[in-house]
This record gives C-alpha cells, sequence and structure tokens, in this order.
C-alpha cells in the first residue's frame, strides 16, 4: 500500500496543476494548513453549482453521485447561505403578512 502511495504522489508532483500551484506559492496537504489537495476542486465545483442555481440532480448527474448523502460531503454550505436563508424567510413571512393583511381587507369590500 505505502508503494501505491508513493507512486501517486509522484504522479501528482508531475502533473501541470501541481506545477502551478508550486509557481503560485500553495502548499500542499490537508495537514497544511491553506494546503490544497487536487480532491478539493470537486467541494468546490459542487458548492458552486449549487449556488449558481442548478439543480441538485444535474449535480449530481454532474459528479456522478448516485446518493444524497455523497452530494452532501461535498456541498459546502457558508455564512452566506445562512444568511440568504435567513433573508429569504424574513421576505416570505414580510410578504404573508401583507397578503393576510389584503385577503381581510379585500373580505370587507
Amino acid at each position: 500500500m505505502q508503494e501505491l502511495n508513493n507512486k501517486l504522489k509522484k504522479d501528482f508532483n508531475n502533473r501541470p496543476l501541481n506545477a502551478i500551484r508550486k509557481k503560485a506559492g500553495i502548499p500542499y496537504g490537508r495537514s497544511v494548513e491553506g494546503g490544497f489537495v487536487f480532491h478539493d476542486l470537486r467541494h468546490t465545483f459542487n458548492t458552486n453549482m449549487r449556488k449558481a442555481g442548478v439543480p441538485e440532480s444535474v449535480i449530481m448527474q454532474i459528479t456522478g453521485h448516485l446518493i444524497r448523502e455523497m452530494f452532501d460531503r461535498y456541498n459546502t454550505v457558508d455564512s452566506r447561505d445562512t444568511r440568504q436563508a435567513i433573508d429569504q424567510l424574513q421576505h416570505y413571512l414580510q410578504n404573508k403578512n401583507i397578503d393576510q393583511k389584503t385577503f381581510k381587507i379585500n373580505a370587507y369590500l
């Protein structure tokens, strides 16, 4: 197994993306603060597609995720997502109140 890991590391070190990473001064590895791992791109793609409004079923088709749990593993929810959800709820509740008041007024006309 160690031999396979060494081969994979050697193969990665010869890839163009790794050369770009080195030139940009981006560290490599999960255990390194700010470290880049090629697989991080999969998380980024999944999250950005969702934020762009692409339906989750379409994202799953593109990424090959067959079960919801895998989609969720690669999808990152951040503070902007939670803020947007709260804003959407607030907007909904405000419009709901307006609609209810309008309904009550129209009922008397």
